[in-house]
């Protein structure tokens, strides 16, 4: 039986042992991936160190010998980044070739620093090195996850009470352009963007920690100092894509504090689209943007990474992101016109399997574990509350009796055929994600598909169809319950849950009444609090992965229960979240971090804190000429897959490379 065979005949199983027999255990998962890996340590993947020699893509050696580059050993930092080779699937590479992505977004700008994208699906990775990274963990075995990971920093201290870290870059590393990189750009970055509330920094002011000072001890060392005992678990808010500094001597003279004639409008929009290039510390820079259809990037000749044979990377000369749209990643993907695709929508899933059995495919189809989710969260807050009924609406969402009823009237397992049919989805009931590295099943309540107990909760809490329409309605005779609910009209995966979810509810008298917003509009509402119900997919892979969307760490978050005029009153669970995640970011004692993940999975499952209804693996088509893609690489964990397989690392044999489109050239400053 073929791998697409075996993967329908299992939904069988799958679905065979839903029902309220399971009582409040989650069914057995069936793991897709079939793949087995072996994890490593931290130090197996890569370290600093000075090697004996140094080589290069031909066409560099060409222009150093020229005269018109330094000479490799002078490009590279005194103790390079060394990838090491028993880390790589494929081993260390060769040199040339095109990596082709293509990608729903579009160039917003250049100045990451002041808060602009760079159209996503991986050009912003490309471009952007970050103080420490996240991706590649994992591949970091269970053991050895005490951390992110180092990058730009090649290490840090804490001093005894953890009030202050500090930091030792890279020495002697280049910008694209040859300007050095050093600690100037640390307090660029940090003192006139971070610090400075009039740019709209990926990390904010006050984000970091409460009363984050920094001090610039020398050319590559630098302090924080902190009002409270801080974590290892800080550090990683200098990852992607908030810890990642810009070319301090390229936006200096754009800024206000140093120029009198500029405007912090004309400082965001200081590295527009089109100007190019831009000097970056990553292993591509953008030469040419055509919009609406191609961004290229060729090599970094001062990249500051290696192999264990002093090659420097990155192996592919060019880098190609055909501004398209997210669908048609997948797409291209299939087609072999795409190297790479983050394969996200389930109702995708059985056609790419099945173009991926035939023997003249061009691309692997690598499932992960399930990490995408979806989930109905209702407000807590009387934000954006319109009328009586609104607050009427908010006032029972706060009951838990409510919330466990309605997740007792979703049937997940038929919710999970309806976008895709197969062994693809199963059960999610919010918390961490089954594929998370936190996952914990024994802490994972479930509310099982059982509409006569939804029913009998319903009716023990007063809500009676009262005037015989078959709607129950609000305590004491007043107004049907209707739950209108916002969702991404741009994903239709979520549009087919909306769906049954109408049903199913709809069959134990709530009814639900769909509201489609464009992609700005909702996340607008979403942000704001400015909606009764939203359904969306937002998966929990990590506690401090995006953590405003799961859990009341500050004023303005969960989403769905934002503080009004500085008032808001959690519910007692949510103050035991609040309190365990504290505890969690404050430790350094791994097994007490362990069990505030636990705690956290329990309160906010055994609540019914938001609805979940299903999670799905997500699957990484790759070409399969492309090489080092390492089997296991996740869609999404510590971060999305553009980070996790390390592109730096990628190659192409050069039988079965494709033309360059700037061959021979780098970046004219």
């Amino acid at each position: 039986m073929n791998h697409l065979k075996s993967l329908l005949a299992a939904s069988v199983c799958l679905t065979a042992i839903g029902g309220s027999a399971l009582a409040d255990k989650l069914p057995p998962e069936k793991d897709l991936s079939g793949l087995e890996y072996e994890l490593i340590g931290r130090t197996d993947l890569y370290d600093y160190r000075a090697l004996d020699s140094y080589s290069e893509a031909p066409f560099l050696a060409d222009m150093a010998a020229e005269g018109k580059l330094p000479a490799v050993k002078d490009r590279l930092p005194k103790e390079p980044l060394v990838f090491k080779t028993g880390a790589m699937v494929d081993g260390t590479g060769e040199y040339g070739g095109v990596f082709h992505h293509v990608i729903g977004g579009r160039p917003e700008g250049w100045n990451w620093l002041a808060g602009q994208h760079q159209g996503w699906g991986g050009i912003n990775m490309a471009i952007q090195e970050c103080l420490v990274r996240q991706g590649p963990r994992w591949q970091i075995k269970g053991e050895d996850q005490t951390g992110p990971l180092p990058n730009l920093a090649k290490s840090w201290s804490w001093n005894d009470d953890n009030t202050q870290l500090t930091m030792h870059l890279i020495e002697g590393a280049h910008w694209s352009d040859g300007d050095p990189f050093d600690t100037e750009d640390i307090r660029f970055w940090w003192e006139d963007n971070v610090e400075d509330e009039n740019v709209s920094s990926r990390l904010s002011k006050g984000s970091l920690a409460p009363g984050a000072k920094l001090e610039i001890l020398d050319e590559y060392t630098f302090r924080w100092t902190f009002s409270e005992p801080q974590s290892e678990t800080l550090v990683e808010n200098l990852a992607y894509i908030q810890g990642c500094p810009g070319p301090s001597h390229a936006l200096k003279d754009k800024h206000p504090k140093y120029n009198p004639d500029a405007t912090y409008e004309s400082y965001t929009n200081a590295m527009p689209g089109e100007a190019l290039p831009v000097p970056v510390m990553g292993a591509w820079v953008p030469v040419l943007h055509k919009p609406d259809e191609l961004v290229v990037m060729r090599r970094n000749p001062f990249y500051w990474k290696v192999d264990e044979k002093g090659q420097q990377l990155p192996y592919f000369n060019e880098m190609h992101f055909r501004l398209s749209t997210w669908d048609d990643r997948t797409t291209q993907a299939v087609a072999g016109s795409g190297d790479f695709s983050n394969m996200e929508n389930p109702a995708n899933y059985v056609a790419a399997l099945k173009q991926s059995q035939s023997p003249d495919s061009p691309v692997t189809v690598r499932f992960g574990k399930r990490a995408l989710a979806w989930r109905l969260e209702l407000n807590f807050s009387d934000i954006g509350a319109e009328d009586e009924v609104d607050l009427a609406l908010r006032d029972l969402f706060r009951n838990k009796d409510f919330r466990i009823a309605l997740s007792h009237a979703l049937d997940r397992d038929a919710i999970g055929q309806a976008v895709a049919r197969g062994p693809f989805a199963y059960p999610y009931t919010g918390g961490f994600t089954s594929g998370s590295a936190f996952f914990d099943h024994d802490s994972t309540a479930y509310q099982p598909f059982d509409q006569a107990k939804a029913n009998a909760m319903l009716d023990e809490l007063g809500l009676q169809d009262s005037d015989g329409n078959g709607i129950r309605n609000l305590p004491n005779g007043g107004d049907d319950i209707e739950i209108d609910v916002i969702f991404n009209s741009g994903r239709n995966e979520t549009r087919k849950q909306l769906d049954a979810v109408i049903s199913q509810l709809g069959e134990v008298g709530i009814r639900v009444i769909a509201r489609g917003l464009d992609k700005t509009n909702f996340e607008t509402a979403r942000l704001g609090g400015a909606f009764n119900g939203m359904i969306n997919r937002r998966g929990f892979p990590t506690l401090t992965r995006e953590p405003c969307n799961n859990m009341p760490i500050s004023e303005s978050c969960p989403f769905f229960h934002q503080s009004q005029n500085g008032e808001r009153s959690l519910l007692p669970f949510e103050e035991e979240i609040q309190a365990a995640y504290r505890t969690f970011i404050s430790s350094n004692d791994n097994a007490e971090k362990l069990q505030m993940t636990r705690d956290i999975q329990r309160l906010i499952t055994e609540n019914a804190y938001v609805i979940g209804t299903i999670q799905t693996p997500a699957a990484l088509l790759v070409n399969r000429r492309i090489k080092n893609a390492h089997p296991g690489t996740p869609v999404y964990m510590f971060e999305w897959a553009e980070d996790g397989i390390i592109r730096e690392r990628l190659w192409t044999p050069a039988a079965e490379q494709v033309k360059e489109l700037l061959p021979g050239t780098i970046a004219e400053y």
